[in-house]
Order: structure tokens, then sequence, then C-alpha cells
């Protein structure tokens, strides 16, 4: 467990390095778990059945990610804070929407239940089937065991264009976009008003610590803060994006607040420049996929983010460049991500601080 001199140290670093913008003897660089993003493993024990109901979802059932892996954290002076969150094996928003929850071994996933596009439009949201609540419930549980230096984090709520995907299955969310794009906008709409609900819900159940909130890719912020994502417009071209879903992910950052970043993967990130038009975010998160460009390869988006905005890289892949990207991007704004794989030790990241920052 961190002291909260340590975590008051993180802290500073994000308040004036990420967030302000200033120079520091070196940026937030917090070591991460990768296991933490594979959450079916957090299970006690399998399903016996191929769909997943809400009132199974219990600390009986399934383990926290501090528990799964903050506890026993193999780096203890970075930064990265630890978490625990609403069990993220759950696809919540596409399940409160009505969505089936199907299991399989080693994944859940949304089952497509809305035969057309204009049926969304007379659908309930949330769904009368137990997971809003469920959402509710597991969040409230999390806040009131939380050990003192883990925050409790929004769960994976993805946007719009991803909850309709997964509603009418990603062949006919594509093809409803090119053939009806004024009902998806609709639906999308919707949707997006369940999210902000999603999200009033959480802070209304989860209290500050020492002066913020943390999330699940490990930063703190000084107010309430989301990373709003739509990972299916990393298959669409980017006017689409700007002329269908920019509009909601501008209404839940007018909703939320200064706090509201924005995930991308680094195979399908086209459209981070109306991303970062997006009136008060705060800023970008990319994460490296092996099958993309490489870090050297993005060296100007990352320039250009950090040069308006911030941006918290996530370095799952090509940690052997990290050097030369380090030397050629500004360290003001910048959060850095990095798997215990590549740093496995105290003394291995003081390393890494010294000669990428001198420090």
């Amino acid at each position: 467990m961190r002291t909260e001199g340590q975590l008051r140290e993180t802290i500073q670093r994000f308040q004036e390095s990420f967030w302000s913008r200033k120079k520091a003897d070196h940026p937030p660089v917090g070591i991460y778990d990768e296991r933490i993003f594979l959450p079916i493993n957090f299970l006690r024990r399998s399903f016996t059945h191929p769909t997943v109901s809400p009132d199974e979802v219990t600390g009986d059932l399934v383990m926290t990610e501090y528990e799964y892996s903050f506890a026993h954290r193999a780096v203890s002076c970075d930064d990265f804070l630890s978490f625990s969150a609403a069990w993220r094996g759950i696809p919540w928003l596409e399940a409160c929407c009505g969505c089936p929850v199907r299991y399989a071994e080693g994944s859940l996933a949304p089952k497509r239940f809305v035969a057309s596009i204009e049926d969304l439009a007379n659908l309930p949201l949330p769904a009368p089937n137990g997971w809003f609540e469920c959402l509710g419930r597991e969040t409230e549980r999390l806040e009131a065991q939380a050990p003192a230096d883990c925050y409790i984090s929004p769960s994976i709520l993805r946007g719009p264009s991803d909850v309709l995907a997964a509603m009418r299955g990603m062949e006919r969310f594509f093809l409803d976009l090119c053939e009806n794009p004024g009902a998806v906008a609709a639906a999308a709409a919707r949707l997006n008003h369940l999210l902000m609900k999603a999200v009033d819900l959480h802070y209304s159940l989860v209290q500050p610590k020492l002066g913020g909130f943390g999330h699940i890719f490990g930063y703190w912020a000084p107010g309430k803060t989301l990373v709003i994502q739509e990972d299916a417009m990393g298959m669409c071209s980017p006017a689409m994006y700007r002329d269908v879903f920019m509009q909601c992910n501008t209404e839940t950052v007018d909703h939320l607040g200064k706090y509201v970043m924005f995930h991308l993967h680094s195979t399908g990130y086209k459209h981070y420049k109306y991303v970062l038009n997006t009136p008060g975010i705060a800023g970008l998160e990319v994460t490296m996929e092996t099958t993309g460009p490489s870090l050297l390869d993005l060296l100007p988006v990352f320039r250009e983010i950090l040069e308006k905005s911030r941006l918290i890289l996530q370095v799952c892949t090509g940690f052997e460049q990290l050097p030369e990207a380090l030397r050629k991007l500004p360290s003001e704004g910048l959060f850095l991500t990095i798997p215990d794989k590549y740093i496995r030790g105290d003394a291995e990241f003081r390393e890494f601080t010294k000669v990428n920052w001198k420090c």
C-alpha cells in the first residue's frame, strides 16, 4: 500500500506537469500490470451458462483490480494510481441499453438485438433489465471497501458509436451510417444521455480522495473525469465522426467539465484532429498497438497533440523506440504508461527516469 506522502507526490506531479502543463523534473510515469486490462481473469470461478445476469455480478464472483494486481505491484515508486472499478468484464452501457451479456471461456460480449435503426427511437433507456441498478450497486460496494490508496474509477463506458455497433451488429451499423445517418445521429444522442446518466451515478456515489479522482488509465484529476471512446470510428472516415458523433462528445465534455479525455488506438486514430477541436476536451489517450504505426511514425501526431493539449501515451508496444521518441517530445502535458514487463522494479524505474530526464 502506498503512503499518503507518496500519493501526494504523484498528485503534485499530475497537477503541475500534466494538468497545468508546467516544466517539471519529469512528467508522470506509470508502470502497470498488463493483466488488469484482461478483466475476465478477475473471475473467481467460471460461469456455467452462456448469458450473465446482473444479480450474478458480486464480490463473491469477481476480484477487484486492487485485489488482483495493485496489492502486490512490481513497482512502487511510479505514478500509476491504484484503482478499482465496477467489473470491466461487463459491457456496461451496452447491457444497460438491452444487449444480453454473453459468456464464453475467456471473454464476455454484448449480443446484437435491434432489428432496425428506426427501432432504437422507441427503446426504453436504461432498459428495465437491472444492469443500470447493478452498476450503481457495484460502484457503491467498491467505494465502501476501497483501501486508502485506491481510487474508485468509472468503469469502461463506451461511446454511442461503439454501443450502436453492439446493438445493431458491426456490419449493420456501418450500413446504417451510409443509408440513414440522421437516424444514427438521433439514436446516438439518446445513448449519450444514458452515458451521462451513468457518469452522474458514479460521481453521486464516489467521493474525492486527496482533492481529486482517479481513473482506470492510472491518472489523477482535480475534478470529475472520464475518458470517452468511439473505437468504431477508427474504421470510418474522420468526417463521419465529425458529422455524426462529435456533437455527442461535445455535450459530454460540456456536461462533465474540463477533465474529460478521449481514448484512441494507434490502429484507428485518424479522427484525432476533430477530437482535438472538441470544445473543452482535456486531452487524448493513445494506446499503441503492434499492428499499427510505430511510436516514431506517430511522433508528428504526438507533438501536435502536446502543442495544443495533453497526451496519455500507453506504450503497450515499441518500448525500444521510447528513448528516441521522448527526446523529440515536450514533457509538459504528457503522462506515460508502461507495462511492467519492460520496467520490473523500483531500481529499473529510477534508472529509466534518470536516463530519459537526467533526474
